[in-house]
Order: structure tokens, then C-alpha cells, then sequence
């Protein structure tokens, strides 16, 4: 049975209040003033931090498509061009589909921020109390790590008083992005406890905390740092890879022992706690088939056999195509696209195991898995590899090989042979998880992969690699100017 964070959306808005031009209180009015005041508030704060990751255009439908598109392995649907544009590198600063994204992490950030200087004041037991702080700087750490990766230069907003507030801030540096958000997961690591169970799955961990900032050390190329932060968590975390891959991205295997955080998903006929994910990404009769998996993905499968010659199993847990007795939405294959027998459908995150009709109703619950112990085995592989020490790269490798049913490393590869090995199965093991176009973007090889994976010419190096900060931002804040890249 799920455990979930059930948060409420009522408390979200109580949250949030705009200054007060009147000096007259209304003493049935609650606002930022009046509301924290017991452990309880600032327990429901916090809950709000957590629903800002639930926003459309972060771990929801639109956020997916735009963690996705841009990369080689997933071709969108050319639609609304406000939508699409973004994927074929010819959009501006005016796109909302990168406003909105910049929108809704800064949200997380302004509710965090809101829990910070509050929490302070309230009067309750100090241990829960620390642990509030790590939790709320850890999601804090993850929206300005969102914002990274996809703008490279924004403002960092702190907590202050309301008096004191900058209403203008200015953009800040990469590097001093960068150190913000080692900063906020540092902490949040020092102040967490090391697991989490029962009622509280789903809330941020120590071992999580250390994940992403072993992610963020291995995104700015310090590998010492990043082995030191994985290690840590493969030795002492008690995680383990799932035998059967497609418990992680089904509703049935939630918060296994694979699972380092997850964003919680609930469905309720008096509340909707949803993903539009498995919507917006089904084929046409069912959703809006936003995007489709790219030939070069599919074929990237095929590459490698298992120990017995069969296709990898990684590749039956994210597609489903016209393989023998494929099923889709509780009918063969054949008979639901008959019309189409080429088609590739996701399987990953899809509700492909109801029929037609309960799919099409939109009403997902499957977590999102944004962190599990095949990331931290890769990235390990990757900083140790980078670091000269490719010996002990094999290892973490192996283990999503043995996964997987494939043979094992053989020895005596080359640093760049092994470079190839860990992006060959960073591209299957996380296809459409929102890595591959990171993964290009930090590797430099944009160039290389839209010349011979995908036909995207109208890719720049540099140019694209981020978004621009959005138009609507620039123009209301004086102090802000556009990122180096545009």
C-alpha cells in the first residue's frame, strides 16, 4: 500500500499572501503574519514545499517535456509552437514553456524561503525542528539545481524579512549557483536523518541529500568530491537494485529498495494528487502523444544482446512496440494499432496495463523517480572513470549489467572506452527520465549527437544549452540581464 506526503492544497494558498496596503486586520484572514505560529504550521509549510514539485512545469507533465525533449532519444510532436520550439532550438526569450518552468521553481523557492524565516519563532522540539531546515533546503537545493541546468544563471533568493526584501534582484554568477546549492544539500545533509519509512516516504533523506550533491559535484567536474559522496551512499545506504526494472516505473513497486527519493503521487475521488505524465506522453486514442521515441534510442537498445540473445529487458520496460503478444491498454498490439503497425509507444510511466477508456481519464498516480541507486552506480562509475581510477569503474558498471542480464565488462578497456560504455547505458537505463539532455549539454557532444542521431540543425553549442531568462522577467526587473549565452 502507498505511503504519501497528502498535502493539502488549501494550506498552499494560506501560505501565500500579498503585503497588506491597510492597516485593518481581519482577524478571520490568515496571512504570513498570523499563520506561523505552532509546529503544526510549520509542518503544513513544508508540506507546500514538497507540492511545489508536483507544479505542471516541474515533475509534472510539462516540466517531463521540457526535462525530455531536447535530447536525442525523444522526438516532440510538432504542435502548439510555443510547445515545440524550444526542442527544435528556435525559440526566444519569449517562450512560456521556459518562463513557466523559471516560474514554478522559484515558487518552491519563495515557500521554502517562507519556512526558513519563519521557523526560527515557533516553538517546538528541536530535532523535528533541524530536520524541517534539511528537508526545506534540500528541496530548495533541488529547485535551484532545476534552475542550473536550465538557465545557468539566475538570481539566488534568500530568506529575509519582508521589509528587507530585494524587489529587484540581480542575476548571479554560475559558479556562485553552483555554490549555493552545494551549500543548501550540504546542510540538508548534516541536519537529516539517514532513512525515512512509514508515514514520512517520500520526505528527503540524508542518503538523498548526498545523492544530488554528488550529482552536483559530478555535474562541475570534481570528481573527488562526487566518489565521496556516492561511495558513501552505496556502502552505507542498505540500497539495492530491483530484479525486475519495471518496478521502478510502475504504481504497484513505490518506494522500493532501489528508491532514494520519489515524488509522491495519489489519486482520491475527493482530491486529486495526479500526474499528467502518462497523458500527455500516451498515443493518439488515449492522450496527446506530446513526444515518441526517437529511431536512434530504439535502435541504441538493440545494440547489445542478453546472455541468452535476447533484447536487453530495459528495452520492454520503456517501449512498447509490434514484438509477439505485445499488449497496449488490455488489447493485443496488433489490434490497437492496427492502422500503424510501426509504432513505438512508451511503456515508462504509461498506464498501458488499464484499458482504453480508465487510461484516457488522465488520472496517473505513479511516483516519479528522480533519484535511485542506478543513478548514484553511474555516476560513480563516471567520476571514478574521469578520475583516472577506470579499474574500479567496472564494478558499479556490472551492476546495472548483471541487472540487465548482460555479461560483464571485460578487462583491460580503455579510460574512453569506458567513457562510451557508462553514456551507452546512462541512454538506456534513464531514456526519457530527464538525463540525456543533460548528459549532452555537460558531455559537450550536442554538435555530434543532432548531426547523427537526430536531425536538429538549428542546434548551436552554447546558445541552446540553456534557456534564456524568460522576456516577462527582464522586462519587470531592471536589474536583471540576459544569461551569457543569448
Amino acid at each position: 500500500m502507498k505511503s504519501k506526503l497528502l498535502l493539502s492544497i488549501f494550506i498552499v494558498f494560506l501560505i501565500q499572501s500579498c503585503e497588506d496596503f491597510l492597516d485593518l486586520k481581519d482577524p478571520s484572514q490568515i496571512t504570513n503574519v498570523t499563520f506561523w505560529k505552532t509546529a503544526e504550521d510549520a509542518e503544513k509549510g513544508l508540506i507546500a514545499v514538497y507540492s511545489g514539485l508536483k507544479q505542471t512545469f516541474i515533475y509534472n507533465s510539462q516540466g517531463i517535456k521540457n526535462f525530455n525533449c531536447r535530447g536525442d532519444d525523444v522526438i516532440a510532436r510538432l504542435q502548439n509552437p510555443n510547445i515545440y520550439n524550444p526542442d527544435l532550438f528556435i525559440n526566444t526569450p519569449s517562450n512560456s514553456f521556459a518562463y513557466n518552468m523559471w516560474k514554478n521553481a522559484y515558487i518552491v523557492i519563495y515557500r521554502a524561503n517562507q519556512v526558513l524565516v519563519n521557523l526560527p519563532n515557533i516553538k517546538m522540539d528541536d530535532k523535528r525542528k533541524n530536520e524541517i531546515i534539511g528537508e526545506t533546503k534540500a528541496l530548495r537545493g533541488l529547485a535551484y539545481f532545476i534552475l542550473k541546468i536550465n538557465f545557468n544563471e539566475v538570481p539566488i533568493i534568500l530568506p529575509t524579512e519582508p521589509d528587507k526584501r530585494d524587489m529587484y534582484p540581480s542575476i548571479n554568477s554560475s559558479d556562485e549557483v553552483w555554490k549555493q546549492i552545494i551549500e543548501d544539500f550540504s546542510s540538508a545533509k548534516s541536519l537529516l536523518p539517514e532513512k525515512v519509512d512509514g508515514v514520512n516516504l517520500g520526505r528527503m533523506s540524508k542518503f538523498a541529500a548526498s545523492a544530488y550533491l554528488g550529482k552536483v559535484y559530478l555535474y562541475t567536474q570534481r570528481w573527488d568530491k562526487a566518489q565521496e559522496e556516492l561511495k558513501y551512499i552505496i556502502d552505507n545506504g542498505g540500497y539495492s537494485l530491483v530484479g525486475d526494472v519495471n518496478y521502478n516505473f510502475d504504481n504497484t513497486h513505490e518506494n522500493n529498495k532501489e528508491s532514494i527519493f520519489e515524488i509522491q503521487y495519489n489519486y482520491f475521488e475527493t482530491s486529486y494528487q495526479t500526474t499528467g505524465r502518462a497523458k500527455h506522453f500516451a498515443p493518439p486514442g488515449v492522450g496527446y502523444y506530446v513526444a515518441k521515441p526517437s529511431p536512434w534510442i530504439f535502435e541504441e537498445f538493440k545494440k547489445e544482446k542478453t546472455k541468452d540473445g535476447k533484447l536487453d529487458p530495459r528495452m520492454y520496460a520503456t517501449f512498447i512496440w509490434n514484438y509477439p503478444d505485445a499488449k497496449i491498454y488490455k488489447q493485443k498490439f496488433t489490434d490497437f494499432f492496427a492502422n500503424n503497425l510501426d509504432y513505438v509507444a512508451w511503456k515508462k510511466y504509461q498506464q498501458w496495463y488499464l484499458d482504453k477508456g480508465d487510461a484516457s481519464r488522465g488520472r496517473s498516480d505513479i511516483n516519479e523517480r528522480v533519484m535511485r541507486l542506478s543513478h548514484v552506480l553511474l555516476m560513480y562509475a563516471e567520476a571514478l572513470n574521469e578520475d583516472g581510477k577506470t579499474d574500479l569503474a567496472y564494478e558499479p558498471i556490472n551492476k546495472i549489467r548483471i541487472r540487465a542480464n548482460l555479461t560483464e565488462l571485460a578487462s583491460g578497456l580503455t579510460q574512453q572506452q569506458v567513457c562510451e560504455e557508462i553514456r551507452h547505458q546512462r541512454a538506456l537505463e534513464f531514456c526519457f527520465e530527464g538525463e540525456r539532455w543533460y548528459d549532452i549539454v555537460r558531455w559537450g557532444i550536442g554538435e555530434k549527437v543532432f548531426s547523427e542521431n537526430l536531425d536538429r540543425p538549428n542546434y548551436k553549442k552554447g546558445k541552446f544549452d540553456y534557456f534564456p531568462i524568460p522576456q516577462g522577467e527582464l522586462d519587470a526587473n531592471p536589474n536583471l540581464k540576459q544569461n551569457s549565452n543569448w
